[in-house]
């Protein structure tokens, strides 16, 4: 027969084995969004339109003298 340290480190040992298991789980999930050539290219292409939107409007407002 074995006796546990505590009464109380059996569900400390299920919440630890719980988070660890979600934490797995969740690396596993952003190394597959991570290394998805498709999402990450379609990210960056979201990216390039985002910047190139921004310098027009940076531009535009530049272009108009407003008084002050």
């Amino acid at each position: 027969m074995t006796a546990t340290l505590s009464p109380g480190s059996g569900l400390v040992a299920g919440v630890a084995v719980r988070t660890g298991l979600g934490l797995a789980g969740w690396g596993i999930r952003r190394a597959r969004r991570l290394a998805d050539r498709d999402l990450q290219l379609s990210r960056l292409e979201a990216r390039a339109v985002a910047m190139q939107a921004l310098a027009e409007r940076d531009e535009l407002v530049r272009s108009v003298n407003l008084p002050y």
